[in-house]
């Protein structure tokens, strides 16, 4: 998310022979206890430039659950198989003829024959998972605490947990994304880094991935999606957030009750906008300092809008209640096809935006101990 230049050789040679492979491929297979007898089953392609997925070919399971459906790649991409109100399973076009058994009731198990990329995905998938229902476990733990009586010390001690099983995640996604022969696989793991990963952290590894595998159109959109250059200088890397200095762009999305919220509403205060999630665990880690910021300041003209990437209402209702968020929520439920995201500028979360009580932006990033001491600096 780097024995480097002697694995890339070795990925090169892997990925020059698969390219012969890549054109019109087949991909049959059969499926057992699907939800619908004789049910359709649809071949889709994944992309980064496109978020729906784009139906390539469509059929009907026969009575014994077989199926075969063709499709044309430009490259190796990503495919997923869906079935009429069934699971989906995902594949890599990295062989012309793909052959998939999957029973409905384990579908995490697919039987996948002539895609190595498609195995190696989801071997990584099971390694993923134990470490993802490790941290989520230990959040489970941090939330059952919250409000108990002399708790602070166990659950800063869960908090230290956490934080290190985050990292170990994130190595684990690293570890994958380098080592990986397949530009199809390494863009699908970054897209799960986005999740979990700093910025610091994601984007110089976009910028390697994209230059191992040049000719890979969507890893070069992914690349161009971001602004900070892997070889940058520490100057560079410290380079100012693009809307730094501007006017807050306004805008109005629906709080946890349904009733609209605009960003104006607050001018003549400072206002931090902190952009996070009730899925991304860094941001629930991140949660805990900005009560504290907002608990220290709230008397001091001083508030905070936070502005959810969810799309499950639920579950971004619960994680305010749970993580103690008492400040104004907002969210269109869009995730990162929100606009949000592009009027911001942002591609990474937990991310924030400090505004002055005039709307102009004057500080973004602020982590941990570093917002604390700003709004101590602006709020004297």
């Amino acid at each position: 998310m780097k024995q480097f230049l002697a694995i890339a050789s070795v990925m090169v040679a892997a990925v020059a022979c698969k390219e012969k492979q890549h054109g019109a491929f087949v991909v049959s297979g059969q499926i057992a206890h699907a939800p619908v007898a004789n049910g359709k089953i649809y071949l889709q392609e994944l992309s980064n430039s496109n978020p729906a997925p784009v139906i390539l070919d469509s059929g009907s399971l026969k009575g014994n659950g077989t199926f075969e459906l063709r499709a044309m790649g430009k490259e190796e991409g990503l495919y997923q198989l869906v079935l009429e109100k069934g699971p989906g399973l995902l594949f890599i076009n990295d062989g012309n003829h793909i052959k998939v058994k999957f029973d409905v009731a384990n579908f995490r198990k697919p039987d996948i024959e002539g895609s190595d990329a498609t195995t190696a995905l989801y071997n990584f998938f099971e390694k993923y998972r134990t470490r993802d229902s490790a941290i989520a476990g230990t959040f489970a733990e941090i939330d059952s605490l919250r409000n108990k009586p002399h708790s602070d010390s166990v659950v800063n001690v869960l908090q230290e947990k956490g934080t290190r099983q985050l990292k170990q995640l994130n190595e684990t996604l690293a570890e994958f994304i380098k080592q990986t022969p397949s530009p199809a696989s390494a863009s699908f793991v970054l897209g799960l880094g986005r999740q979990s990963m700093r910025e610091e952290e994601l984007i110089p590894l976009i910028n390697q991935t994209a230059d191992r595998f040049k000719d890979h159109k969507e890893l070069a959109q992914l690349k161009s999606m971001v602004t900070r250059p892997a070889t940058a200088t520490p100057q560079e890397a410290e380079q100012p957030y693009a809307l730094q200095n501007q006017q807050a762009p306004d805008f109005t999305m629906n709080d946890i009750n349904g009733k609209p919220v605009s960003l104006s509403s607050f001018k003549g205060k400072y206002v931090l906008v902190d952009f996070w999630a009730s899925w991304c665990p860094p941001c629930r880690a991140e949660n805990p300092n900005v009560v504290t910021a907002y608990n220290k300041f709230k008397n001091k003209n001083f508030t905070i809008l936070g502005v959810s990437l969810d799309s499950d209402k639920a579950a971004w209702q619960q994680a305010i209640a749970k993580d103690n968020l008492t400040w104004t929520h907002v969210s269109d439920l869009k995730k990162w096809e929100s606009d949000i995201v592009k009027t911001y500028q942002f591609d990474g979360i937990p991310f924030n935006v400090l505004i002055d009580p005039s709307g102009k932006i004057i500080a973004s990033s602020l982590r941990e101990a570093d917002l604390e001491k700003k709004l101590a600096e602006v709020l004297k």
